[in-house]
């Protein structure tokens, strides 16, 4: 996926005339060859001397998200980690000279608006590179435009098989086939055997991939899938899933969806009377989460690759210094939204660097692709593109609840 594809060229003349027949075919095949490599060579950028997005005092980037509406409360937090990365770095002189200029434009949830943005930011006000974007309908409306435009989109917080696919999309997080292992691992190990599990998901193409792959692992761990109950990312109530999911006879609920569909079910399990566990992906973890659950909280299971900013990892002091510069310690130190967004910030700041003095889209995707890769801090495992795209160790996810006593969301060490 990530390596050079490159052409040869041969060819010998008897006279003079052929000599020049061959050298002519010969330029042209080199040209065709040329055509051949930036097309095939998936880090060319848009060319060595293309400068899109850069001046001589400032690189913009631009975040595509949902910032007031309903998944808002993940995107915009996660917005928020990236945001205070980059703005540390511009008070500490900017990068190689050049102060980042991070644009924001938000999508409510909406893809058309979503592809408006994306036309914004490559060609009205082009941008050096994208981050977010991070809804699958979103991707599949715009994976052939970034591949035309050669534009890198780093760290979407959710990841499918159409931005894997896609060599200009940078996935830090855990692709949905490695989170649904070790989610139905995590299950059988509470349930054993037998387990009767619905699956709730969101009325997108991932969450068709969703229960797909529940479906796809029940197998493994000797479970029965009952069904499917799509919930819309507005939702405000999930009545009639939770009705469903009670006359099926469900043990457990599987949840992928955003941050106001995992909100709208849980709600709905409490006043419908269904106790029983929720394992959620990445999508709606955050403390809404459990805000929501009420006395089902401590069976709420959420799995991502990021820990929350409070965690006890090697890069707290760092992040909390950070967090309480601008004061919002105490309001985000239990979202790994903010933790994953400042990763993600650091991360462009460190490709910055290493693109050297004069970037272009070429040279930050080679710096992307570093063989030395990324710390994170230990808020994920490290993030090295040279060697994969995507989290697709099951390990590497982690299963977080919340501890009543601490009042902490916690990481679950053993089921």
């Amino acid at each position: 996926m990530f390596g050079f594809i490159r052409y040869g060229r041969a060819g010998t003349a008897r006279s003079a005339s052929t000599i020049a027949a061959v050298l002519t075919v010969m330029a042209l095949a080199a040209c065709s060859a040329g055509t051949k490599e930036a097309a095939t060579r998936t880090d060319a950028g848009a060319g060595e001397a293309n400068k899109v997005g850069v001046t001589d005092s400032t690189v913009t980037i631009a975040y595509i998200g949902d910032l007031s509406g309903p998944d808002a409360k993940v995107e915009k937090t996660y917005y928020e980690g990236i945001k205070l990365a980059i703005d540390r770095a511009n008070a500490n002189g900017g990068v190689n000279g050049r102060k980042i200029d991070l644009k924001a434009g938000d999508t409510r949830f909406d893809t058309a608006q979503a592809v408006t943005l994306f036309k914004k930011y490559t060609s009205e006000q082009p941008a050096l590179a994208l981050l977010g974007i991070n809804v699958s309908s979103m991707f599949e409306a715009l994976t052939s435009r970034i591949s035309a435009e050669k534009v890198p989109v780093i760290g979407p917080t959710g990841v499918t098989q159409v931005t894997l696919a896609n060599p200009y999309i940078y996935n830090a997080q855990a692709d949905l086939p490695t989170s649904a292992e070790a989610i139905t691992k995590f299950l059988a190990k509470q349930l054993g055997a037998n387990a009767k599990v619905g699956v709730a998901r969101i009325s997108t193409a991932s969450g068709d991939e969703w229960f797909d792959l529940v479906k796809k692992e029940a197998p493994n761990i000797q479970a029965e899938v009952t069904g499917q109950q799509k919930i819309e990312p507005a939702a405000v109530e999930a009545a009639a899933q939770v009705a469903q999911f009670k006359r099926d006879g469900v043990a457990a609920v599987t949840l992928h969806a955003g941050s106001g569909g995992g909100i709208a079910l849980l709600k709905s399990m409490q006043t419908g009377g269904l106790e029983v566990p929720v394992y959620s992906t990445f999508g709606a973890n955050g403390p809404t989460l459990w805000k929501s659950a009420g006395a089902l909280a401590a069976n709420t299971y959420a799995f991502d690759a990021f820990a929350p900013p409070d965690s006890d990892v090697p890069g707290r002091a760092e992040l909390e210094s950070a967090m309480r510069e601008v004061g919002s310690w105490e309001e985000f130190k239990q979202d790994k939204n903010y933790a994953e967004g400042w990763v993600i910030g650091k991360v462009v700041v460190e490709s910055l660097k290493r693109a050297g003095d004069d970037p272009t889209r070429a040279s930050f995707i080679e710096a992307l692709r570093s063989p030395e890769g990324f710390q994170t801090g230990g808020y994920s495992a490290d993030v090295n593109w040279s060697k994969k795209n995507g989290l697709a160790d099951a390990s590497a996810v982690k299963a977080f609840t919340f501890d009543p006593g601490t009042q902490r969301i916690v990481e679950v060490v053993s089921p």
